[in-house]
């Protein structure tokens, strides 16, 4: 009887931390459009400052995420080939249909919203407002009816986007983890937890802090946060039972990764119930849970993403990812977090302290 030891070479992974940084970003785009939507649909109730925060994250998320695509694509031009080369049966091939519309839909959406906030900096000193009121492309109202039927057609964009991510890496066979229904189903509810962290921070950023959040307001983003880790608790164990591979329970290292994981969602349907009180404005505690929910979106995607691929496919391992510190590593995501930062300073400027809060315009409803 003869051994024959098979040696297989060293491979990189398959996906980098650009793909952990896409779904993070576009997440929280797609996850904003919903709650902006149902924050429209009761605007008479919830504030404008809430309303801004969120069509905000929607618009640079939408933005900063495909940016971080290209990167993972290695080079912008490779991105031309989907058009060039149209696969079908390719869901990466209609990602590349779905994400310009959705991020056009996107940017849209913010225009028709802040339009108004936009004209209103001609009454503002200084000739930089004034340059940036005529983004407003004149004084023509814009009705409740045309921002509805945008933001709606922006949500459904929004959920191709999110059929697709979450089947692009769904259909991998060779990693089980990866190869199930809770795969995209995690990435989708935990989503919200990242638009509802922008959407706070960008909250921070705003000036007339002394305008707290509304009833409505807390009660929107504290359900939001609660169902969305409520539902990823459920979902994460029955994740973590499908590997072929080996029992993830048993393994050290896994085991680790399993109990941050819900140790960050139980925080996040923890601290919401002390941070978001009705009539009660806590600046720290809005960004402690600002700071928890933007981490615990980005954990469960980086577990499930990067960490998965560290499992052998036909030997034993372990075959731990050390993350490098240059432009495929940590310099891009704190390069990519910066530009959302920059992005986020500059446009939370544009938002009027004095623009009616019951309602985004008030000669708009007809």
């Amino acid at each position: 009887m003869s051994i024959t030891e098979v040696l297989v070479q060293p491979q990189a992974i398959t996906w980098l931390p650009w793909a952990v940084q896409y779904f993070f970003y576009i997440g929280s785009a797609y996850a904003a459009a919903i709650l902006f939507l149902l924050a429209l649909l009761f605007d008479a109730k919830t504030s404008h400052r809430v309303r801004s925060a969120l069509v905000l994250t929607l618009a640079i998320s939408a933005i900063v995420g495909p940016l971080a695509l290209t990167a993972d694509l290695h080079q912008p031009g490779r991105a031309w080939h989907f058009y060039t080369n149209l696969t079908p049966w390719s869901w990466m091939s209609l990602g590349s249909l779905f994400l310009p519309l959705f991020s056009g839909l996107s940017v849209l959406t913010a225009w028709l919203y802040l339009r108004q906030d936009l004209m209103n900096l001609e009454q503002q000193p200084g000739k930089v407002n004034a340059l940036l009121a005529k983004l407003s492309l004149g004084r023509w109202v814009t009705s409740h009816k045309m921002m509805l039927s945008v933001s709606i057609a922006t949500v459904l964009s929004g959920l191709s986007i999110a059929l697709y991510t979450g089947a692009e890496i769904a259909v991998v066979q060779s990693r089980s983890l990866w190869n199930q229904p809770e795969s995209p189903l995690i990435w989708f509810v935990t989503a919200f937890l990242g638009a509802v962290g922008f959407a706070l921070f960008i909250w921070l950023l705003m000036p007339n802090k002394s305008q707290g959040l509304s009833t409505v307001d807390t009660r929107l983003l504290r359900q939001a946060i609660s169902i969305s880790a409520l539902l990823a608790l459920l979902l994460v164990p029955v994740w973590a039972s499908n590997n072929a591979s080996f029992d993830l329970y048993s393994d050290p290292i896994w085991l680790r990764h399993i109990v941050v994981m819900a140790s960050l969602l139980v925080a996040c349907a923890v601290i919401p119930r002390f941070v978001l009180r009705d009539g009660k404005k806590n600046l720290i505690g809005i960004g402690l849970l600002s700071a928890t929910t933007l981490i615990t979106a980005w954990v469960i995607r980086w577990n499930t993403i990067m960490e998965v691929q560290t499992i052998a496919k036909f030997d034993v391992g372990p075959y731990p990812y050390h993350l490098p510190t240059d432009s495929n590593g940590l310099l891009g995501i704190v390069g990519m977090f910066g530009l959302w930062i920059a992005l986020a300073l500059l446009s939370s400027e544009l938002i009027g302290p004095n623009r009616n809060t019951s309602s985004f315009s008030p000669v708009t409803k007809h």
